[in-house]
């Protein structure tokens, strides 16, 4: 091909890229809003409608075994045999339940493709949540889980996209006592926080208090989750969407949210571990073994050197973005003194608490001001 076509293809590829971002910009201004809307709905119905309660079960009853069509194979028997004898360490009467779905998260590797992960039978297990702001990685914590323990995460909302890529727990009933943890994000999946105490306080009810708060930097987390609100898991937001008072808007009121869903389960937690992100990605093996002792599982080193070998899990996105934001801060000052204060308030509360603080000095954005933020004692946390 000549230099002239080539420019010429080059030139017709950007231009269909410009075309296509503004095409988008003018398509999805209110899809935030729309998806939330959609989420809430959705919520409400599995919850509360009957019949489709009882389509939920007969799902996981009759074809959670074979999903998307896929038999059981050879290689998920000779895990369950395996794993079943690292259970018997575990809890007193905990075993798999062989009558279902096993996953095998690396099956093309020779030093690990023989480890699955499984269910285990019903009622053996309480309701624990793995509780967090949605954009904290979540899903990650929730294959490292997974795949460390070799036992199956759950989950109060049912997303088809992790289904499908071996998240089999997500199916299940919250309560069926055959996951390990359950994810919810509580009351900041609405974006907003709820007038009553007892309403912030109505999920860490039903959990009875027990639960993993995952703490992420709050800016990190919001950038995030605003991505998956364009993107989906791996995608992005387009760049506008993280300028103009829209932008503030959004950013200022799930700081908020992102406070008081922390401050909630901090201070009325019974029975709580606090996990931070940013330490769980720096030193995995140590964080994951925390995990396992607070949710009294045993420990298996040869397991945990697979995870930290395939690390990234299904769903990771790429850093592009993270390098554009390295140049231009997205957070106006505005928003930075919110977020300053609201993060010196949780970790305020997390020392009163006597729990681990929040490291800070891994957090991106924080403080970049250079100057002081409002007083821990300033607003009213989790009333």
């Amino acid at each position: 091909m000549s230099p002239f076509l080539k420019m010429m293809q080059l030139f017709l590829m950007m231009t269909a890229t410009v075309l296509g971002m503004l095409m988008l910009l003018l398509v999805t201004p209110d899809i935030e809003d729309s998806m939330l809307r959609a989420v809430r709905r959705y919520n409400r119905r599995i919850h509360t409608d009957p019949v489709l309660l009882q389509t939920v079960r007969e799902t996981v009853d009759g074809s959670v075994d074979k999903v998307e069509g896929i038999p059981v194979e050879p290689a998920e028997a000779t895990a369950v045999l395996k794993d079943q004898e690292m259970l018997k360490k575990a809890q007193s009467g905990l075993k798999l339940d062989v009558h279902r779905r096993t996953f095998i998260p690396w099956p093309n590797s020779v030093d690990c493709g023989h480890y699955g992960v499984h269910f285990v039978e019903k009622k053996s297990l309480p309701m624990v949540a793995l509780v967090s702001f949605p954009g904290s990685g979540n899903t990650w914590v929730r294959y490292l889980m997974e795949t460390s323990s070799g036992v199956f995460t759950g989950s109060v909302y049912t997303d088809r996209q992790i289904l499908t890529r071996g998240f089999y727990g997500e199916v299940m009933p919250p309560d069926c006592g055959c996951t390990s943890v359950q994810k919810t994000h509580g009351f900041a999946l609405a974006g907003m926080v709820p007038p009553t105490a007892e309403q912030k306080r109505a999920e860490l009810t039903l959990f009875k208090g027990r639960g993993v708060l995952l703490l992420r930097n709050p800016y990190e987390a919001i950038v995030s989750y605003r991505n998956f609100l364009y993107g989906g898991h791996t995608g992005f937001a387009p760049y506008d969407s993280f300028r103009g008072p829209e932008w503030e808007t959004f950013a200022s009121r799930l700081a908020e949210v992102w406070r008081e869903l922390a401050a909630t389960w901090i201070v009325y937690s019974r029975d709580a571990m606090v996990l931070h992100y940013e330490l769980l990605k720096n030193e995995p093996i140590t964080h994951l073994k925390n995990i396992l002792h607070f949710l009294k599982f045993p420990v298996d080193d040869q397991r945990l050197t697979c995870v930290v070998s395939h690390i990234d899990g299904p769903f990771r996105r790429p850093s592009t973005q993270q390098l554009m934001f390295e140049i231009k801060d997205p957070f106006p000052e505005k928003v930075h003194r919110i977020l300053d204060a609201a993060i010196d308030q949780v970790n305020a509360l997390l020392r009163q608490k006597g729990c681990q603080a929040m490291p800070t000095y891994l957090y991106k954005f924080y403080r970049r001001l250079g100057n002081a933020t409002a007083s821990p004692n300033d607003l009213p946390l989790a009333a």
